[in-house]
């Protein structure tokens, strides 16, 4: 209950950036970049794929993915995907 989560897309340049960010418990200080590590989840066994194919994904496209603390709690992930040729002509 009261859960969000809010998903921002947006072009800066030739970047497009997403952003997805909630309020929940966030992110345990130590966790750093092992968010993105496969089989790394605080949900217990069996999980912990998703965000290590999101990062699989972006770096495959020549972009990035990092995991931040938001700055009143929850947990920000942010994407970045760089645009081609065909995007620019949009």
């Amino acid at each position: 209950p009261g859960g969000r989560v809010a998903v921002t897309v947006r072009r800066d340049g030739r970047t497009l950036l997403i952003r997805v960010a909630d309020n929940g418990p966030g992110l345990p200080r130590e966790s750093g970049a092992d968010v993105f590590r496969r089989g790394w989840s605080d949900k217990g066994e069996g999980r912990g794929l998703g965000l290590a194919l999101v990062r699989q994904v972006a770096h495959r496209h020549g972009g990035t993915a990092e995991a931040a603390r938001g700055p009143e709690g929850g947990a920000v992930f942010t994407v970045t995907l760089p645009l081609g040729v065909a995007a620019e002509r949009s």
